[in-house]
């Protein structure tokens, strides 16, 4: 117990010898099954001592301990008490945070900006409007509490554009941020705007509608996905073609998969085989996979005979399908951990080895810090290769 109390008031002393940072450099860590914040280089800044820590989000993170929820600040100071059922991070100046079995939101400085008054809710989105239920209904506010789109709905989608999907029964329909219905409640499905237009589908057919509720591509496909670069990947007979924003049809219906487009190219699957395709339908693939990823920052993952390894947008192989695993298809903070021989390492876009093979396990990066086990220990990694805190 003296160890312990030592061991508080000593990083009690270094915090407050710390100056304020940058709440978005501050990583979350765990040790020991507790939770905390540390910088890059393992300086624990707000000490491990929560059962949970949300991100920092407008300076502040929900944190919780012994059941109740608040809020701390970068110097790891609590400012907005530890006395709620439940705490999410702050949008737009605003908090959702539960209270005695009902919902309501505070500001940054922990006043009540919104009553408890809800049985649920969500953060405010970017248009200033969040969505809550009351009494089994679904609707949405403005910041000052005033409900805009009336709380009458059995279901809500969060607004996707200037439109949100509003639902009773197993149909939806479309409003405004001003309330307004733009699309009556008779489809089965809305997706998300995506270049101007937003797919809709009724009956098991779907076509596209603009922001004004105007049917633009009529309900004809079985299924539907987002414009992505000017062009639909749409399904007729099973089969998967390419249409553009006037419903012209690009690409015939021959895929049994077709991703959205990305720097000019496609992924699709063709008769069981995957290829990368441009816009005429020429596959720019000079080599078969076993799989191929999505393409993010220019490259794709893809996979042969149980080696991993990454092409361009031409197709071309730019790192080597040499490893055997990875920690995910896509890389995070410009690096990736990968597993070669039974160990890992971590990658950079190029495919030079920025961290050596000496790992048994590796996560990706996160807010500058990765989480990697040596000897049957978990550590936190940060990019110069240096373990800068131990979980145990």
């Amino acid at each position: 117990m003296k160890f312990l109390v030592l061991l508080l008031l000593t990083v009690s002393t270094l915090y407050g010898q710390h100056t304020e940072l940058e709440a978005s450099k501050l990583c979350k860590v765990s040790v020991k099954g507790k939770w905390g914040f540390s910088t890059t280089e393992g300086e624990l800044v707000v000490a491990p001592i929560y059962d949970e820590v949300g991100e920092f989000r407008e300076g502040l993170a929900a944190v919780q301990k012994e059941g109740k929820f608040g809020y701390i600040n970068s110097k790891g100071l609590v400012v907005i008490p530890m006395e709620y059922d439940n705490a999410f991070a702050f949008y737009d100046g605003r908090a959702l945070v539960k209270k005695d079995q009902h919902y309501g939101f505070l500001n940054t400085e922990g006043a009540i900006s919104i009553p408890f008054i809800y049985n649920y809710g969500w953060h405010f989105l970017s248009n200033g409007l969040a969505y809550v239920q009351q009494a089994g209904k679904w609707g949405f506010i403005n910041k000052e509490g005033k409900v805009v789109v009336p709380l009458i709905y059995d279901f809500v989608q969060g607004f996707t554009g200037s439109l949100a999907g509003v639902g009773k029964g197993s149909k939806i329909g479309l409003v405004n941020t001003e309330g307004k219905i733009i699309m009556p409640i008779f489809c089965d499905r809305v997706g998300e705007f995506s270049e101007g237009l937003i797919a809709v589908a009724r009956n098991k057919q779907g076509g596209y509608m603009n922001q004004d509720g105007k049917l633009e591509i009529q309900m004809i496909y079985q299924a539907t996905s987002p414009f992505s670069e000017g062009v639909a990947a749409v399904q007729m007979n099973r089969k998967w073609g390419y249409i553009d924003k006037k419903g012209k049809e690009l690409l015939d219906y021959q895929y049994e998969e077709a991703r959205p487009f990305k720097d000019g190219v496609a992924v699709v699957l063709q008769e069981g085989k995957w290829k990368l395709i441009n816009k005429t339908g020429n596959n720019l693939l000079t080599k078969s996979y076993d799989q191929l990823g999505t393409f993010d920052q220019g490259i794709a993952q893809v996979q042969k005979a149980g080696k991993i390894g990454f092409i361009n947008t031409n197709g071309k192989e730019i790192i080597p399908l040499i490893y055997t695993n990875s920690a995910s298809t896509v890389f995070s903070e410009n690096l990736m951990a990968v597993e070669k021989e039974g160990k890992w390492g971590y990658i950079d876009l190029s495919g030079a080895l920025v961290i050596p093979f000496v790992y048994d396990n590796a996560e990706n990066f996160v807010q500058g810090l990765a989480k990697v086990q040596q000897n049957s220990k978990w550590g936190y990694l940060n990019k110069k290769g240096l373990i800068v805190l131990w979980q145990e």
